[in-house]
């Protein structure tokens, strides 16, 4: 049976370039840009210029709530296999994305597989509303409403998610959100968001043994092992600019395995051995990073 409330005819009447923002907009939602971004926020920690300065143990709880987030998404999907809108694995045609190589327009304007709840949407709650919340300024609270806003409409704009996809997936990333933040502190104990987020996953995981949850498993449990063993090294490291210039290309170098990964879509057990390394070296990355800069 069809979720649709009247949406999917009004979005069919929007201008083009209406079109065009939404999937400019809604990448940034997408889990590459999220994790990247993350990434570099972490791998510069408090050095990084500009209102997102966070420590590295800050960005690190930000890592674990989009994990938890990513993986409480995969397990929902699994479990209740609703599918997407008629026509969301076709790429959206409008404007300049025609011009886009077809691999990359397929990436940015379509989606496959289970459509309820919206991932999107659970991502913009929790990573960009985790982010206000260990910025805590004004400012910040303001541009994470606007994006926790424009990211899960941009997905029913685009075709790929129903009105009641987005609005069950921003309650689950508030609720998650908030049930994070009253069982570990605003940001003071990453390691125990990690754990979270790897009890979720191993739930996700029970419910269907595939590539998607072997991703959240593997993620899980490489950042919760690699923080165990580092993260008190990495609390106490030194934070220099280049420093994480340097974490940042040793972060990349094992980000780079992440994309292969989605990509490639290897075995389930690939997938869950790969993404345990490939976390696990991105939280590393600082320490490698701030001991070459020393020895510069």
């Amino acid at each position: 049976m069809s979720r649709a409330i009247g949406e999917t005819a009004t979005v069919a009447g929007l201008p083009e370039w209406v079109v065009s923002a939404a999937v400019v907009v809604t990448a940034l939602g997408d889990v590459w840009f999220v994790f990247l971004f993350l990434g570099v926020l972490y791998w510069f920690g408090s050095a990084l210029p500009g209102p997102v300065s966070l420590s590295r143990p800050h960005s690190a709880f930000a890592v674990a709530l989009a994990l938890g987030g990513l993986a409480l998404t995969t397990a929902l999907k699994e479990w209740l296999r609703l599918p997407r809108p008629a026509g969301a694995a076709e790429p959206t045609a409008a404007g300049l994305l025609t011009m886009l190589p077809p691999s990359a327009h397929a990436q940015v304007a379509a989606a496959d597989g289970f459509g309820f709840p919206s991932g999107h949407a659970v991502a913009a709650i929790v990573v960009y509303g985790g982010l206000a919340l260990l910025i805590d300024s004004r400012r910040g609270y303001a541009v994470a409403g606007l994006l926790c806003l424009l990211i899960p409409l941009s997905r029913v704009v685009i075709g790929v998610h129903y009105l009641v996809d987005i609005l069950v997936g921003l309650a689950l990333g508030g609720g998650y959100l908030a049930a994070v933040y009253r069982l570990c502190g605003r940001g003071d104990a990453p390691g125990r968001a990690m754990m979270i987020a790897l009890l979720v996953a191993v739930v996700g995981a029970a419910i269907h043994y595939g590539q998607d949850t072997m991703l959240a498993l593997g993620g899980t449990l490489g950042a919760r092992i690699a923080w165990g063993i580092v993260g008190g090294a990495v609390a106490h490291e030194e934070t220099t600019l280049l420093g994480g210039a340097v974490s940042t290309a040793v972060g990349l170098a094992f980000a780079s395995g992440f994309a292969a990964l989605y990509f490639v879509e290897p075995a389930p057990y690939v997938s869950f051995l790969g993404m345990s390394v490939v976390v696990a070296g991105v939280l590393v990355a600082p320490l490698v990073g701030e001991a070459v800069t020393r020895r510069l």
